[in-house]
């Protein structure tokens, strides 16, 4: 088992200090504090009682991290965490992962290094086993809000990603589409997943067969949807609805359609998922399923207020979704009276 000698002598420190850093981490230099940090987790020296130790001076700040700080779908939750936030005396430190697995891992190694107190994790593009090794520090707080890894149980917010779509497809069916495509977010996320199970269950209830030219894989932006709206609007056996797995690439759809002269809805319903502002002000409004952001911002930091304070907490808190009918969806091409 690591000791006390290994911390310091990894740290650059004498075995005293790593003793006054853990147990009144107040009492020694920032820089010091951040080094016997470090020195703990890659020597592995009682992780437990260390990370809780060195978390006994609070930051009082919290990071969010986002995978990408561009897309409007994260300023209403972003919004939720900092009421809850403010009220309780804590900041929000917004961290831009950017896709990017290094910069997430940055601001994951600001708790250990007590300059935040704990994650609010709004994406799975982060490395699995960083998750892992933080999960096994007891007294790590860490929360996930909209996202989720299949393979970790985790204090997680999220809404029902299954019965969103469910509701979206029902409509279109009850439109009278029976060519429904679907423009998916990256296939091995959780909630993709999730969102096209929803979708092919009902459509096998109906017992409408799905083609596998009618699904489409993007990445969540305006460009993917105008990308893949297009390739899907251009086949010879077009759809006449497409349901998006989120706003921003529907919209892109929109323009896609608009470009190809397909008129919406009459030739082609879209419905989308998030209910961003954007959804409202596009042309024509576009029908999508609401996601209560701003509550999955507020639950997610109530949780994770109530693990800084040792209290219990629910694994999961599911949240219900709402169909919103605008003006991008109408009864399927020659079914009107």
């Amino acid at each position: 088992m690591p000791t006390v000698k290994d911390v310091a002598k990894v740290a650059g420190v004498s075995t005293a200090t790593v003793s006054r850093a853990l147990a009144n981490p107040d009492k020694v230099s920032e820089s010091t504090r951040a080094r016997v940090a470090q020195a703990v987790t890659e020597t592995g020296y009682s992780p437990n009682a260390a990370a809780r130790s060195l978390r006994r001076s609070e930051s009082k700040t919290i990071v969010a991290i986002v995978p990408d700080i561009a897309n409007p779908f994260f300023s209403a939750i972003i919004s939720g965490l900092e009421d809850v936030a403010h009220s309780a005396g804590y900041k929000v430190l917004l961290g831009d992962a950017a896709h990017d697995a290094e910069r997430a891992q940055a601001y994951f190694d600001l708790v250990p290094t007590n300059q935040a107190d704990g994650i609010v994790l709004l994406t799975t593009e982060i490395p699995l086993a960083l998750v892992k090794d933080r999960q096994l520090q007891s007294g790590f707080p860490l929360v996930m809000a909209c996202e989720y890894f299949e393979e970790l149980t985790l204090p997680e917010v999220h809404v029902d990603n299954e019965k969103g779509t469910s509701k979206a497809v029902d409509y279109l069916l009850s439109l009278g589409h029976r060519r429904i495509a679907t423009l998916s977010g990256p296939k091995d996320n959780p909630v993709c997943m999730d969102r096209h199970k929803g979708f092919l269950a009902q459509l096998a209830k109906a017992n409408i067969e799905f083609p596998e030219h009618f699904f489409r894989e993007g990445d969540f932006s305006f460009g993917a949807g105008y990308e893949q709206g297009r390739v899907m609007l251009q086949q010879a056996h077009r759809p006449t609805a497409i349901f998006c797995h989120n706003d921003e690439m529907a919209i892109g759809v929109l323009k896609a359609a608009r470009d190809l002269n397909i008129q919406v809805p009459q030739a082609l319903s879209v419905i989308g998922f998030d209910n961003i502002a954007f959804s409202e002000y596009c042309e024509p409004e576009l029908t999508t399923v609401h996601q209560p952001r701003v509550e999955i911002g507020q639950q997610a930091m109530k949780m994770l207020l109530d693990l800084l304070a040792r209290k219990d907490v629910p694994t999961t808190q599911t949240l219900r979704t709402q169909l919103i009918v605008r003006g991008s969806t109408g009864v399927a091409p020659g079914t009107a009276d």
